[in-house]
């Protein structure tokens, strides 16, 4: 390939890299399961541009409805009852490059070409992968951060200020500089407490959990009147449930403990485990994120207690959104006047999560909070 020009071997990586062989190299991944990053590849919704995702939600009706006597009047009333959710798009990159004397010295081994292409991208795309899973179980770094998306956490709030009573009281989020905020994407819950989630706390895995549990999934589910046709967007999505390692494990010992001699998935009252030890709580999936191992309270006077969080998430109101058209886009390799003999390669897309009812989205039951 001596004397080979760059534009010739720019075609090259860009035809080569569509055709990429079977990875047979071993990673050493940093998440035991890649859970946001299948979310967005397999069950994100995907809408045009704009400067943001809005969307309306009612919290109260205006108060019409009543019982009447006979040649009763009526005072018509017309009241606002719509606010909006607005949540700004966060964008998100990656790139790999290759020298042009990388290119030359593997020039006679279409092998060892190929596999210089497919060792970059995929060093590329693991560290994409890895700060999609990282935020997406963490809040913005501030009430004013653009910059991040907004993980789970920030729309399924735990409870504040050593509080235990459980119930729909998740209306404080803590973001990562240890600052607080009522308001999330726009709509306060000092002024609508319905936008707030379900939250309660647990102090060990134990019957006394599934019965939280079994109480916010009965309380967090919600159906339209039959006389009413739902306006919300109909959306066929999973519930999952989410929790460190420790919690898992327990939640194995507990299946064990109340079933001796299950099988398979045999069904262990509300609990089952199948021959991957994945646990089921109601009927669903308990999922181990890596992240979740050391979550601590961010809350300034109970900053360091261990929350040991389960998260239960509806995917049917906390909906990932990508920019259509600007997801996993991959640019023609692409060389600099700096670094003339290098070829880069730039990913990029726009996305964030959209919550559309907070009170059906999720809960989370945790640890208590104790002041230090």
């Amino acid at each position: 390939m001596a004397g080979v020009p760059n534009a010739e071997l720019i075609d090259l990586i860009a035809t080569t890299l569509p055709q990429l062989p079977e990875q047979y190299f071993e990673v050493t991944w940093t998440n035991n399961d890649y859970e946001a990053c299948r979310i967005y590849q397999r069950e994100r919704m995907e809408v045009d541009g704009g400067t943001s995702i809005k969307r309306k939600v009612m919290f109260s009706p205006t108060g019409n409805a009543r019982y009447r006597r006979l040649f009763d009047t009526d005072d018509p009333a017309v009241s606002d009852v719509m606010s909006e959710i607005d949540v700004p798009w966060c964008q998100i990159g990656t790139h790999y490059s290759w020298d042009i004397l990388e290119i030359k010295r593997n020039a006679n081994s279409a092998r060892g070409f190929i596999r210089l292409l497919e060792t970059r991208r995929i060093d590329g795309l693991w560290s994409l992968a890895d700060l999609i899973e990282e935020r997406f179980w963490k809040t913005p770094d501030s009430a004013t951060d653009d910059l991040n998306p907004y993980g789970v956490p920030y729309y399924i709030n735990g409870l504040p200020n050593g509080e235990t009573t459980a119930g729909f009281n998740g209306d404080i989020v803590f973001f990562q500089d240890g600052s607080e905020s009522t308001t999330v994407a726009g709509i306060s819950t000092a002024v609508e407490e319905k936008w707030a989630n379900w939250a309660a706390t647990y102090t060990k895995v134990d019957n006394a959990l599934l019965e939280t549990f079994r109480t916010a999934f009965t309380k967090t589910k919600f159906k339209a009147p039959l006389i009413i046709n739902d306006p919300a967007q109909t959306r066929n999505a999973a519930k999952r449930v989410y929790c460190n390692a420790d919690t898992i494990v327990k939640l194995q010992t507990l299946a064990d403990a109340r079933d001796d001699f299950h099988r398979g998935k045999d069904v262990l009252g509300n609990i089952r485990i199948d021959d991957g030890a994945t646990v089921f709580l109601n009927r669903l999936p308990v999922v181990y994120i890596s992240q979740l191992d050391d979550v601590i309270s961010l809350e300034t006077s109970h900053a360091g207690t261990t929350m040991d969080p389960i998260y239960c998430v509806d995917f049917e109101k906390f909906i990932p959104y990508v920019q259509d058209g600007y997801w996993m886009e991959e640019s023609e390799p692409m060389t600099d006047r700096t670094q003339h003999t290098t070829f880069t390669v730039f990913l990029d897309g726009s996305h964030n999560n959209l919550c559309t009812n907070r009170r059906q989205a999720g809960f989370v039951i945790h640890k208590p909070c104790i002041a230090v």
